[in-house]
């Protein structure tokens, strides 16, 4: 199994989000996610399997909408598919929910004009488990549109 890419490091800060591809376009934050089958002790689907994230928390800072997509690495075998995300959003900042028809990612745009957290549960489907499980997978994105980067911050004196 790959090794959890510096999941401490939140994903966010506007110089590390991506620009985006055309004027007006939201800028993109990818999150990768990795989904195992390992029998026990896992901490998803009844201990059976295992999922992570990295990021593991997102914040989204800076005012302006952006789009994030979670995407599974590379090395998570083709018997997982992601088939929905649910929210916990209150204040209709995600909208545009779209899985990709490989199942592969889904991606999301963030409104990102209110301060808040927002839960998610990215829900992934094993197609070789014998009742075809339903893994939900829950990473946290946190709006912060009035954030100010630290170098931009101006000293009292």
């Amino acid at each position: 199994m790959a090794s959890k890419k510096d999941s401490k490091k939140s994903a966010a800060a506007p110089e590390k989000q991506k620009k985006s591809g055309k004027k007006g376009d939201p800028a993109p934050i990818d999150i990768e996610l990795t989904v195992a089958y390992v029998g026990f002790g896992g901490n998803a689907g009844l201990g059976q399997y295992f999922y992570s994230f990295a990021p593991d928390v997102v914040t989204v800072q800076g005012a302006g909408p952006v789009v994030i997509t979670y995407k599974f690495e590379a090395q998570v075998p083709q018997r997982f598919q992601i088939i929905s995300v649910l929210n916990s959003d209150a204040f209709k900042q995600i909208h545009k929910v779209r899985v990709a028809e490989d199942g592969r990612s889904v991606s999301m745009h963030n409104r990102n004009t209110v301060q808040t957290l927002i839960f998610f549960t990215v829900l992934v489907r094993d197609e070789e488990s014998n009742d075809l499980r339903v893994i939900s997978c829950d990473p946290q994105v946190g709006n912060d549109p009035r954030t100010v980067p630290p170098g931009i911050i101006k000293k009292r004196g």
